[in-house]
C-alpha cells in the first residue's frame, strides 16, 4: 500500500475518532448538552416564519434530491473520463445514506434539552442524515472537479453543506452536534474510498481515452465546471450578504441576536469551521487528476 493511501486511511481514522469524541460529548457531557441546546434555541429563533425557507433548503438532503444531484456529479466524472471516480461517488452516496440511518437507530438516545427551543428532536437524530448527505454531495463535487478547481469546489461545497445543516437545525430537527457528526461520517467514508482509489490506481492503472473527441469533451466539461463553480460561489456570497442584511434589519440587529443567543454566535462558526476543515482537507489530500 502506498503512502498516499496510508495517509488517507489515517485521516479517515481521525474522523472516526472525532466522531466518537463528539458522540460522548453530545450524550454524556452536561456542559456540551447545554451548549447544544442553547445554540439550537438561537438557530430556531432566526427562522421565525414557520421555517419555509429553511424547509426548502433542508429538503435538498432528502433521498430523491440527493440521488439526482449525485447522478449529475457521477455523470460529470464520466464525461471527464474518470469512471472510477464516478463509481466512488455512487458508492459514497449509498454508503453514507445507509450508515447514517443505521447509526441513528443504533445510537438513539433521548435529549430533552431541545424543548428549551420548543423543538422536539427525535432520540434517533445522531448523526443527521440530511447533513451527512449534504456533505457527501459536497465531497463528491470536490472529487469530480479538475484538480485546479478543487479549492473553489470545496468552497462551494462548504456553502451547500452548511446551508442544509443550518436549515435542519433551524427547523428543530437536529442539534448542531448531529450536523457535525454527519459531516465527520461522510468525510470518513470519502477518505476510505479515496484510499481505495489510490490502491486501485497503483495496482491497475486506469486507461484514459486519448481520442480527440474525448479530449474535447473533457476540456468543454472543465470549462463549464469552472463557470458553474464561479457562478455558485458568487450566488453564495450574495445570499450570505442578503441574509446578513435581513438579520441586521431585525429587532436589535446583529448585535441583538449576538446578545440574546450567545450559543448561536459560538456554535455556528464552529460548525462552519468543521465543514471548511473537512472539505479543505479532502481537497488537499486528493491527488487524482
Amino acid at each position: 500500500m502506498n503512502r498516499g493511501a496510508i495517509l488517507l486511511l489515517a485521516a479517515a481514522g481521525a474522523c472516526a475518532a472525532l466522531f466518537g469524541v463528539l458522540l460522548l460529548a453530545a450524550y454524556g457531557s452536561s456542559a456540551a448538552r447545554y451548549v447544544d441546546a442553547t445554540s439550537l434555541l438561537g438557530f430556531v429563533a432566526v427562522e421565525p416564519k414557520g421555517g419555509s425557507l429553511a424547509g426548502r433548503i433542508g429538503h435538498l438532503g432528502d433521498p430523491p434530491q440527493v440521488v439526482l444531484i449525485g447522478a449529475l456529479l457521477a455523470g460529470v466524472a464520466l464525461l471527464r473520463g474518470r469512471p472510477r471516480v464516478a463509481a466512488a461517488v455512487v458508492v459514497l452516496i449509498g454508503v453514507t445514506s445507509v450508515s447514517s440511518q443505521a447509526l441513528k437507530v443504533l445510537l438513539g438516545y433521548p435529549r430533552y434539552e431541545g424543548t428549551i427551543a420548543g423543538a422536539h428532536v427525535s432520540p434517533e437524530a445522531f448523526p443527521s442524515g440530511h447533513s451527512t448527505a449534504a456533505m457527501a454531495l459536497a465531497l463528491s463535487l470536490v472529487l469530480v472537479s479538475p484538480s485546479r478547481l478543487r479549492p473553489l469546489a470545496a468552497l462551494v461545497g462548504t456553502g451547500f453543506a452548511l446551508s442544509v445543516a443550518f436549515s435542519v437545525i433551524a427547523l428543530g430537527w437536529h442539534f448542531p452536534s448531529d450536523a457535525v457528526g454527519g459531516f465527520l461520517l461522510a468525510s470518513g467514508w470519502a477518505l476510505v474510498l479515496m484510499a481505495a482509489l489510490a490502491v486501485l490506481d497503483e495496482r491497475l492503472p486506469a486507461r484514459t481515452a486519448r481520442t480527440k473527441v474525448a479530449a474535447s469533451v473533457r476540456i468543454a466539461v472543465d470549462r463549464v465546471a469552472a463557470v458553474g463553480l464561479l457562478a455558485a460561489a458568487g450566488a453564495g456570497v450574495l445570499t450570505l450578504a442578503l441574509a446578513a442584511l435581513v438579520l441586521a434589519r431585525g429587532p436589535g440587529g446583529l448585535m441583538g441576536i449576538a446578545e440574546r443567543h450567545t450559543g448561536l454566535v459560538v456554535v455556528a462558526p464552529s460548525v462552519a469551521l468543521a465543514a471548511v476543515a473537512l472539505l479543505g482537507g479532502v481537497a488537499l489530500l486528493s491527488r487524482r487528476r
